[in-house]
């Protein structure tokens, strides 16, 4: 049986948002497209769409997306409505949750791995629970 729900196409490649190399950005990013990050981000980033972290990119803080790409470093918890791509290069100290995760060899990844349906949910459920 075919699945009725409609699914988002996303584009890494339709840059909204860029975050220069040499740049230091403090605070939190909310953008509806994709965010390139090619500098240093100390701060939350969302995006409805792509967030791409190259090589030279790092973040310290929680990423939020349709799909998260990282080939970078990032220090902090990820979530994907989609997907969650971390390339060879890439460095990710932090939970990650979404449906679909690629995980490239060569990777540092320290942290819990969720994949479910409702992967970007999972643990906010389980983190609003009450504790017996």
């Amino acid at each position: 049986m075919l699945d009725s729900r409609k699914s988002k196409t996303y584009n890494e490649n339709k840059v909204v948002t860029m975050i220069g190399p040499g740049t230091l950005l403090t605070g939190e990013i909310k953008c509806k497209g994709t965010i390139r990050i090619e500098g240093a981000v100390d701060g939350t980033v969302k995006s409805e769409d792509s967030i791409v972290v190259l090589e030279s990119g790092r973040i310290k803080g929680n990423l939020a997306a349709g799909q998260v790409i990282i080939s970078g470093e990032v220090k902090g918890d990820v979530k994907a409505v989609d997907r969650i791509e971390i390339a060879a290069r890439g460095k990710v100290v932090g939970d990650i949750a979404a449906p679909r995760i690629s995980i490239h060899e060569g990777v540092l990844f320290e942290g819990q791995c969720t994949m479910n349906v409702d992967g970007a949910r999972a643990r906010t459920d389980k983190e609003k629970a009450p504790q017996a």
